[in-house]
């Protein structure tokens, strides 16, 4: 993705993220799916990666795969040895670059958080310049998984993404810098298409309609513009009519009906406790089919909400 529409417009964001690693703190990278925090985050170790003594780069987006994916690359750096991750003995006197990955994988696969929580803390404690660990995604997090990375910030900077940031662990938020980033502008989308297209010699029917369409669609996020792009140049000519069927989920804008709903709810109810009040038993009935009315169709009505 990163040849196409690559990291045009990011560059103010590379630079705070480059300006607070290199004051060793902690990162969180925010922002919806696909607007491109991991290739920000790839770009930026790129730049410090010259100043900083290790990096560990984990691209697993489950927790427990996330540790696994950290003791093997800490096992061919040499920071934890084979015994330290209980390996079989035949593996302890061996040197890490002779170990295969595939011969112990399923065994420390087996291991317990807490086991290479254990593994790996002690060893990272012991490494002669602070590690920094790169996380493609920390989304998924949950609360007893919170504690085992808390335990890793304490020997370890961490610099992470996520898509969301769920409040129950807002702990490990709360140690972490945050840094969002947003959609790509109109203007920058404009000029990431038209260079595609130039660069593709893709024959278009209306070039103004597609360069439109593709910034309404996809809603400034680089993933959508490059599955865009990508569709386009599979067509031997985009005639209007394809460019219009053009959709991309990205680009959607979804109503909210919550608030509305509610108001129809209090709305309901207050004809009925009104009616009973007044003795009015027309408004009390009217309340009442209401109210029925409104339980019957809640489910469908919310149902709908984003289609």
């Amino acid at each position: 993705m990163d040849s196409i529409v690559g990291l045009v417009g990011r560059d103010d964001v590379v630079a705070d993220l480059v300006a607070e690693i290199r004051k060793g703190k902690h990162v969180i990278l925010t922002g919806t799916v696909g607007i491109g925090k991991s290739a920000v985050l790839r770009k930026a170790l790129t730049q410090v990666s010259s100043k900083i003594g290790l990096i560990i780069q984990l691209h697993d987006y489950q927790a427990k795969g996330q540790f696994v994916e950290m003791a093997k690359q800490m096992l061919y750096l040499g920071l934890v040895s084979a015994k330290e991750l209980d390996l079989p003995v035949q593996f302890h006197d061996m040197a890490p670059a002779a170990i295969e990955w595939k011969e112990i994988r399923n065994r420390v696969n087996r291991m317990s958080m807490r086991d290479l929580t254990q593994a790996v803390i002690p060893a990272l404690a012991k490494a002669e310049t602070k590690p920094v660990i790169a996380v493609d995604d920390l989304t998924s997090l949950t609360p007893t998984q919170m504690a085992f990375w808390l335990a890793i910030f304490d020997h370890a900077q961490v610099v992470g993404c996520a898509s969301e940031k769920k409040p129950r662990v807002k702990k490990l938020w709360w140690k972490m810098k945050e840094i969002t980033i947003k959609p790509l502008p109109p203007e920058v989308v404009k000029d990431m298409v038209k260079r595609y297209v130039s660069s593709k010699g893709i024959l278009i029917e209306s070039p103004d309609q597609y360069i439109s369409h593709v910034v309404k669609q996809s809603g400034g996020i680089p993933q959508a513009i490059f599955d865009m792009l990508e569709e386009s140049s599979k067509e031997r000519i985009l005639d209007k009519r394809k460019v219009r069927e053009m959709r991309h989920d990205a680009g959607i804008k979804y109503l909210d009906f919550t608030p509305m709903v509610m108001l129809l709810g209090a709305l309901i109810v207050s004809m009925r406790y009104i009616g009973m009040g007044t003795g009015d038993k027309t408004l009390y009935i009217m309340g009442g089919m209401g109210a029925a009315l409104f339980l019957t169709f809640k489910f469908f009505i919310f149902k709908g909400v984003g289609r």
